[in-house]
């Protein structure tokens, strides 16, 4: 079975517009600044990093945040197409990416400092949020948990691993079944190797239980 059509299309219309937006980007800080790349490169991610005046400020401020964070969301965009698109052959493929059309989203992972036991290995978890959010969304309450158990003792951290198990953890599962301070739109998994994205698939039945979670392969390359 041929990959689903459209895919490589929208992959390199996500790559190409990624393209276009850091282009406007490096464009509009090129010409606040006078080339000075020092200023650039400090403020390639800053949205609000350009003051816009005149009757067309607003449109202008929306694009500046156009040009900044569409890269962040379509250049993962386009590595997740061009992977199923070479990788999703068969039947199981097909609807692997017809489930992540539906439903599916990239997510950037984040160390919860814990490990799970896997049969006679222990196997570090990982927070899982949308790669899409605002700098700091999945980092800080990854952070915050992982302070959190510093401060317990073996007993304190073996029931939190013990309920990471219980939840389904070396799988997948929602965040608040692993902890209840954990963010309700993220997810607890095995930590992948390999790079931070991530495509996270939810269960169709939207039970808490039972997502993919596949890693975006190329990211250290």
């Amino acid at each position: 079975m041929k990959a689903p059509k459209g895919l490589l299309t929208g992959a390199i219309g996500s790559l190409v517009a990624a393209v276009f937006m850091v282009g406007m980007n490096l464009f509009q800080l090129g010409d606040a600044s006078g080339w000075d790349w020092k200023l650039i490169e400090r403020y390639f991610l800053t949205a609000d990093a350009i003051e816009f005046t005149g009757r067309r400020s607003g449109v202008a401020e929306m694009l500046r945040y156009v040009w900044v964070w569409g890269p962040v969301l379509m250049v993962p965009l386009g590595i997740v197409l061009l992977i199923l698109h070479f990788a999703m052959k068969g039947r199981k493929g097909a609807q692997l990416f017809a489930d992540f059309q539906q439903r599916g989203w990239i997510g950037r992972q984040r160390s919860l400092a814990v490990s799970v036991q896997n049969g006679k290995t222990q196997t570090p978890i990982a927070l899982v949020g949308p790669a899409a959010a605002p700098e700091g969304y999945v980092d800080q309450p990854a952070m915050q948990f992982a302070e959190w158990t510093k401060t317990l003792d073996k007993k304190g951290i073996r029931e939190v691993s013990n309920a990471a198990l219980k939840a389904g953890a070396l799988i997948a599962a929602a965040a608040p079944t692993v902890h209840p301070n954990l963010p309700a739109d993220m997810i607890v998994t095995k930590e992948q190797k390999g790079g931070e994205l991530v495509v996270v698939i939810p269960p169709a039945n939207g039970a808490s239980k039972g997502h993919k979670v596949l890693m975006i392969k190329g990211q250290n390359a």
